[in-house]
């Protein structure tokens, strides 16, 4: 990935972090743009939620007083509602996805019990 590539993508990322976090229903973008930037959905959620782990990561020094840390715990939390909720309703769209039900009539992910 060239240096133009990535800073492209790490735009685009704080774009939609800006979008979710003043969005009344915040709902996962999606547009050709990002398509080509992200290859796909999936991809653009793994982009966010690895970005949301750097952040945690750089801003959550265990090191600091407990009553500083809980401070920035709730800044942070604040500062990306938005994104939690949007991830949190792709990890569940995930989670159902992978409990369809297969053509045989059992689900994804359970053993098929038979008689």
């Amino acid at each position: 990935m060239t240096w133009t590539e990535t800073h492209r993508r790490w735009q685009a990322l704080r774009s939609i972090e800006e979008q979710l976090a003043t969005a009344t229903n915040p709902e996962l973008p999606w547009n050709d743009e990002l398509a080509l930037i992200f290859g796909d959905r999936a991809g653009l959620v793994a982009a966010l939620r690895y970005r949301l782990r750097l952040t945690v990561n750089t801003q959550m020094d265990t090191h600091l007083p407990e009553h500083v840390l809980e401070e920035q715990r709730f800044l942070l939390v604040a500062r990306t509602r938005g994104l939690l909720r949007v991830l949190e309703a792709e990890a569940h769209a995930e989670s159902m996805q992978a409990g369809r039900i297969r053509d045989d009539g059992t689900t994804w992910g359970q053993a098929r019990v038979v008689a």
